[in-house]
């Protein structure tokens, strides 16, 4: 049986791949860890790069939000205190009218 093994590694010590192995081993075992970072690792790179990247489109999509509440915000206040534009809002988005008109909407398609 040690006769088979060391014929067995005679034989890998010859190859090409078993010679730089053997030659270098340090870079074999280098390329070995920074494989296993990147591929077979639980926070591989791969996932990491695609968390990096959901991150920056979740914070765009932050700022577009927190845009959009402000701008909401100012005609939330614009229509608790100016009764003027709570009467256009009313008639621009609910169509409403007062007792003694008629509203015709016109939509373009």
């Amino acid at each position: 049986m040690k006769n088979l093994v060391q014929v067995a590694w005679n034989k890998f010590k010859d190859s090409r791949f078993g010679g730089f192995v053997c030659q270098h081993p340090y870079l074999v075992l280098i390329i070995a860890v920074f494989f296993h970072l990147c591929v077979t690792n639980q926070y591989n790179l791969y996932d990491m790069i695609k968390a990096k990247f959901t991150i920056s489109k979740l914070r765009t999509e932050l700022d577009a939000y927190q845009t959009k509440i402000q701008e909401d915000s100012i005609k939330l206040h614009n229509l608790r205190t100016d009764n003027r534009n709570l009467v256009k809002f009313a008639r621009e988005v609910y169509h409403m009218k007062s007792d003694k008109e008629d509203v015709f909407i016109i939509r373009n398609n």
